[in-house]
C-alpha cells in the first residue's frame, strides 16, 4: 500500500507460491462468511482490477497499465466497493456486433471522453462506490468507438442506475434466512453523456489491448471465483444432507448416491482450486520473463499459461451447483412449502406443530428452519435468481463453448487422431 496503512489482501498481485496461498486464504474467508452466496463481493472486483492492470502490462500497453494501476490504488487505498458492467444491451441476440445502444464515445474533450449508452448487468451496484466498464467478449475492427475500458464513480453526472426490486420485503429472517441477508442487488447502468477523465479511461479504441486483456490475465479472478463457487457447492451439499436426515431420506440408497456424487464434485472442485493456484503461479513466472506477445489482434502465450480456472467457471461450476440445487429440491420435496414461523405464535396451532411436525431425531422448530432455508435457496425469488446467476455466471454458455472450440486445445486433440492414422 502506498499509504503504509493496512489494506485488503484481495488487492495482492501474487507472484510467489506463498503469496498465492495467502490470497486464496483471503478469498476463502470471505466466501466462508457468506457461504459462497455472494458472487460480487469486494474481493471479486479487487482481483479483477489487479488482473486488468497485469494483463495490460504483459501486453506492453504500459500507459493503459499505468491508468489501470492508478484505479487499483484509488480503490485499494480508499477501501472502495467496485461493481462492473461488461455486457452490451441484448437488443438482438442473433449477432455479436456491438449494438447502437452500447456504451460508446460521443465526444472528445480536453478534460476527457464523453460516453453514452447502456451496460448490464451490474451486481452490487446499489451499494458500490465505483463502476468498471470494460470488455467481456472481443470486438471486431470497425467497432473502435465501443472498445472502452474505464472506471467512473457511481454518482457521476449522467449515470443512472436502474435497480431490480429487493427480494427481501420485511419477512421474518427465519422465513427468509437468505433473502434477508445475502441479496446483492442487480442493476442496468445508463450513461447519458458521462464524462470520463483521461486518467480513468484505461483503454480507448485499441483493439489489441481491448481483446488481449481478456486472455492475458494472470488469473486472480478465476481463482476467486473458484473458491467462492466451491464454498457454495459445499453449502448446498451440506443443506441437502441436513434436509435428507431431517426427512429420514439419508437412509435410502438413491439419496445416499445423489449426495455422494455432490461430495465427489466437491473433491474435484478442490483440485480445480489447486490447479488455479498452480496456473496463476505459472502465469506470474511467464509474465516476469516477458513470455507473452501480441500477434495481430489476438494474443498467444506459452504453454505455461493455463485455462483451468476459466474452464471451471464456464462449465464445471454451473453444472455442479445446478446439480446440487436439484438434489436439494428432491431431498426436501413438498416439505419446503412449510408454514411460517409466525404460526408458532398461535396458541391453537403452535403446540400441535411441536407434536406432529417433527423428523427423525429433530424437533419441529429446527425442521422448520431447515425447510425454510431450503425454500429460500430453491423456490423464492432469491433462489430463482441464484440458479440463473450460476448458469450464466460467466456469460452465454454456448458462446463460451464456441470460444473453447476455437482454442488450440481442439487442434491438439485432433492431432492425436492424425498421429494414430499416420502410424
Amino acid at each position: 500500500p502506498s499509504s503504509g496503512a493496512p489494506v485488503s489482501a484481495t488487492y495482492l498481485a501474487a507472484r510467489t507460491e506463498a503469496e498465492f496461498h495467502h490470497l486464496a486464504g483471503c478469498f476463502h474467508l470471505r466466501a466462508r462468511r457468506t457461504f459462497g452466496l455472494m458472487g460480487r463481493l469486494t474481493d471479486f472486483m479487487s482481483a479483477f482490477l489487479v488482473d486488468t492492470a497485469a494483463a495490460l502490462r504483459a501486453l506492453g500497453k504500459h500507459d493503459a497499465a499505468a491508468r489501470a494501476a492508478g484505479m487499483v490504488e484509488l480503490c485499494r487505498e480508499n477501501d472502495l466497493q467496485v461493481t462492473h458492467a461488461l455486457i452490451d444491451p441484448q437488443s438482438d441476440r442473433s449477432t455479436l456486433d456491438a449494438p447502437s445502444e452500447a456504451v460508446q464515445v460521443v465526444e472528445r474533450r480536453p478534460d476527457g471522453v464523453v460516453v453514452s449508452g447502456c451496460r448490464l448487468l451490474s451486481t452490487l451496484a446499489p451499494v458500490a462506490n465505483e463502476c468498471y466498464v470494460g470488455p467481456y467478449y472481443p470486438r471486431r475492427r470497425g467497432e473502435e468507438k465501443f472498445m472502452l475500458a474505464f472506471v467512473v464513480p457511481m454518482n457521476a453526472p449522467g449515470l443512472s442506475t436502474l435497480c431490480r426490486e429487493s427480494f427481501h420485503r420485511g419477512q421474518d429472517p427465519v422465513d427468509r434466512p437468505l433473502s434477508s441477508r445475502f441479496d446483492e442487488g442487480d442493476a442496468i447502468l445508463m450513461f447519458d453523456r458521462v464524462l470520463v477523465p483521461h486518467e480513468r479511461m484505461i483503454v480507448d479504441g485499441d483493439i489489441a489491448a481491448y481483446n488481449g486483456m481478456l486472455q492475458a490475465r494472470p488469473g486472480y479472478t478465476p481463482l476467486q471465483a473458484t473458491i467462492r463457487s466451491t464454498m457454495k457447492l459445499r453449502f448446498l451439499s451440506g443443506l441437502a444432507t441436513a434436509i435428507a436426515r431431517a426427512n429420514g431420506r439419508d437412509k435410502l440408497p438413491r439419496f445416499q448416491a445423489a449426495i455422494g456424487e455432490l461430495i465427489a464434485l466437491i473433491s474435484v472442485a478442490e483440485g480445480i482450486r489447486a490447479g488455479a493456484i498452480a496456473e496463476g503461479l505459472a502465469r506470474a513466472e511467464a509474465f516476469a520473463r516477458g513470455d507473452v506477445r501480441i500477434e495481430g489482434d489476438g494474443l498467444t502465450g506459452p504453454k505455461t499459461i493455463g485455462v483451468c480456472g476459466g474452464a471451471a467457471i464456464n462449465f464445471y461450476f454451473p453444472y455442479a451447483n445446478t446439480k446440487a440445487a436439484d438434489v436439494l429440491r428432491i431431498a426436501a420435496g413438498s416439505g419446503v412449502l412449510a408454514m411460517s414461523v409466525a404460526d408458532y405464535a398461535r396458541p391453537d396451532v403452535g403446540p400441535l406443530m411441536d407434536r406432529w411436525l417433527v423428523g427423525p431425531g429433530i424437533d419441529a422448530k429446527r425442521r422448520l428452519q431447515l425447510m425454510k432455508l431450503a425454500w429460500d435457496m430453491t423456490g423464492t425469488e432469491f433462489g430463482s435468481r441464484a440458479g440463473l446467476y450460476e448458469r450464466l455466471y460467466s456469460g452465454d454458455p454456448e458462446i463460451n463453448a464456441q470460444r473453447w472450440f476455437r482454442s488450440g486445445i481442439t487442434r491438439e486433440c485432433e492431432a492425436l487422431v492424425d498421429q494414430l492414422l499416420n502410424n
